[in-house]
């Protein structure tokens, strides 16, 4: 068994000095490279450093051990409130539909029926057909007048005042 474990190992190691080579080989000739680039970089990467530091400050220890009080209170009672709300919801919707009060405040809306213009121009249409138009009957003189008959303030004028206080 020793000997399979030193043949394995010996394997391994032939396979991994070729590429342990070539991989110091490219690290040597891109060093420069990337010393030029950090220093290049460095305002960014002084930058994120600042905004990981900023992002991760909740979860330092210091601070995390003022607020364990707190937080697991706060977190007991809201699990208490959305126990709470969720058993009254129940209780509600078996009462409401045990006492059949579970129908809609408000009411269907009527399906539209006919439009005031449409109502006038049946009117008049009606008014016009109860009319003899024969000649044999007694002349009636029509008379027409153009404009509203309605009496209020939709048919008066409005009078503005020419001088104000303001």
């Amino acid at each position: 068994m020793a000997d399979v474990g030193f043949i394995i190992f010996a394997i391994l190691y032939i396979i991994w000095w070729p590429i342990s080579q070539v991989v110091r080989a490219v690290v040597f000739i891109l060093s420069p490279v990337w010393t030029l680039c950090s220093f290049a970089l460095l305002p960014i990467i002084h930058l994120a450093h600042v905004v990981i530091n900023i992002v991760t400050f909740p979860f330092s220890t210091k601070w995390l051990d003022r607020i364990e009080t707190l937080y697991i209170f706060l977190g007991t009672a809201g699990l208490i409130g959305c126990a709470t709300g969720a058993v009254l919801f129940v209780i509600f919707k078996f009462v409401s539909s045990s006492l059949n009060i579970d129908n809609p405040s408000v009411p269907q809306r009527q399906p539209p029926g006919r439009t005031t213009a449409e109502f006038r121009a049946a009117w008049r249409e009606k008014k016009e057909e109860s009319i003899d138009h024969s000649p044999a009957s007694t002349p009636v003189v029509l008379k027409k007048v153009a404009g509203s008959h309605r009496r209020g303030l939709l048919s008066q004028a409005i009078i503005e005042e020419e001088d104000s206080d303001f």
